[in-house]
């Protein structure tokens, strides 16, 4: 079952319960979708605000799904950029280790 991690910031506002209700089926997909393009940036990362112009779409649309793919650990920070936090997949956080090793 879905949960909404925002919840505690809108404190139940009836407008946020609505449109939690009417995107948590697509929860899933739409991470899995997200975190694609984040693991395809390699190491250079992207930012909420870059995948959101790269797709045409409201960052709000899409920074529940980078919260939640952070909870579960799923992508790391490792820098800003123009504001904005640089996240790449978790995965990669060992290619990041090689290269700081051969510097």
């Amino acid at each position: 079952m879905e949960k909404d991690i925002t919840k505690n910031r809108h404190r139940g506002s009836v407008n946020s319960i609505a449109a939690f209700a009417a995107i948590k089926e697509k929860l899933p997909k739409e991470r899995a979708r997200v975190l694609e393009e984040i693991d395809s940036s390699g190491l250079i990362g992207i930012t909420c605000k870059e995948l959101a112009e790269k797709w045409g779409v409201g960052m709000n649309v899409i920074s529940g799904r980078f919260s939640e793919l952070k909870k579960k650990r799923l992508i790391t920070k490792i820098d800003r950029r123009e504001g904005s936090g640089v996240f790449i997949s978790s995965k990669r956080l060992s290619q990041l280790g090689v290269l700081a090793e051969r510097k």
